[in-house]
């Protein structure tokens, strides 16, 4: 999905459903900055993570995105059990020991945690007595310095659509020139304003990336997610980054059909497209980089060992055997097999869950044969 909000020199309409104590910080911040600004990955943080008034960190609200944006782990338990599958034979690759660590970025309520643990047990997995899961999530913790590298863990860094609510910068090109969006207060709303870069890292990061954006492309770059997946590597003494979101290379991710950027807003599980007009009460989102994350990941000396859709990596692992076991059992009411299917049909669909991207990257582990989940095979059909 591609964002629509565009940069604009000018107000927007007012929209009265912002949280205003924070709409007060922010613009407080704003008056106090030089120019009278500030980047829209400043914005965004504080938006979501602001102590006791970002979206992520109300406790009027929720402290995941599960209230407006709908993730796979709540979809079924099948999800859990899926990645408990491929968890154990990390378990088994790093040669089971006593403590396997899975540390778990944006990990919400703890639903993902639930129904791995759930999913061991229900394969009997002798993974469950040595597994010791780790949450982290946004609003929390402070998302791109997660653990001192020093105290690194063995097991797996485990992150499900996480890296797509960091702090994103925004640019344009303008007659040529690299432009950077940054977020003013004028005529009782905020808004945008193009000026310099506020740092050369964005260009740095497209070139990089080998990008060139076109005269008038919007796009969102992420510092962040970059800095986290640094941090976050280097948290791995031995195992495996497990990362689960929608993402794309970065030719795809620039290409010119995605003109407008990706960035958007979600309340009620509905698209929002101005992401001032609600500020507080909306969950921010941008794709994400896989480009400059594989990078980052590789600077810190991990191996890449996968890359697969959401559809494959699930379909690998027996999400299809699932269900029909389900199907099977005379203990299973015909609602909860419903239930279920549609679960399974929404993770496989190619134009939604589906497509999200599943990466994995391994630190002194077995990397071949490849993981059962990044293994090639047939997706169901829906």
């Amino acid at each position: 999905m591609a964002g629509q909000h565009r940069i604009v020199a000018g107000p927007q309409p007012v929209v009265q459903a912002s949280h205003q104590p924070l709409v007060d910080l922010i613009r407080d911040e704003i008056d106090g900055a030089p120019e009278r600004r500030i980047t829209f990955a400043r914005f965004m943080e504080r938006a979501l993570t602001e102590p006791g008034l970002g979206y992520y960190s109300r406790s009027d609200l929720r402290p995941t995105r599960e209230g407006d944006f709908l993730t796979a782990p709540e979809l079924h338990p099948f999800f859990g059990r899926i990645i408990a599958r491929q968890l154990d034979e990390m378990w088994v690759r790093t040669g089971r020991p006593d403590r396997f660590t899975v540390r778990e970025f944006g990990a919400g309520r703890g639903t993902l945690a639930k129904t791995i643990r759930a999913g061991l047990e229900a394969d009997g997995s002798a993974l469950a007595g040595a597994l010791v899961h780790e949450s982290l999530d946004l609003g929390t913790t402070d998302p791109t310095d997660p653990t001192d590298p020093t105290q690194g863990v063995v097991g797996c860094i485990l992150a499900n659509e996480f890296v797509d609510a960091l702090p994103v910068h925004r640019v344009t090109i303008k007659d040529g020139r690299l432009l950077e969006c940054y977020v003013t207060w004028w005529d009782g709303r905020f808004t945008d304003r193009l000026a310099e870069p506020s740092t050369i890292s964005l260009a740095a990061q497209l070139a990089e990336d080998g990008v060139t954006l076109a005269e008038g492309q919007v796009a969102e770059i992420g510092l962040a997610s970059v800095a986290w997946m640094t941090a976050a590597a280097q948290g791995l003494s031995r195992g495996y980054l497990l990362l689960i979101d929608y993402g794309h290379p970065a030719t795809e991710l620039y290409g010119s059909h995605r003109a407008a950027g990706t960035l958007l807003g979600y309340r009620g599980h509905r698209v929002v497209d101005d992401p001032y007009g609600s500020v507080g009460e909306t969950d921010l989102t941008a794709h994400v980089d896989l480009t400059a994350l594989d990078r980052a990941a590789r600077r810190t000396g991990l191996v890449a060992c996968g890359s697969v859709t959401q559809a494959a990596f699930v379909s690998a692992l027996g999400i299809g055997e699932m269900l029909q076991a389900s199907g099977a059992d005379p203990a299973s009411e015909a609602e909860a097999y419903l239930l279920a299917r549609s679960a399974v049909v929404r993770l496989l669909d190619p134009r939604h869950l589906g497509a999200f991207r599943v990466l994995a990257w391994a630190r002194d582990a077995p990397t071949d044969p490849p993981l059962s989940g990044f293994r090639p095979g047939p997706v169901p059909e829906r």
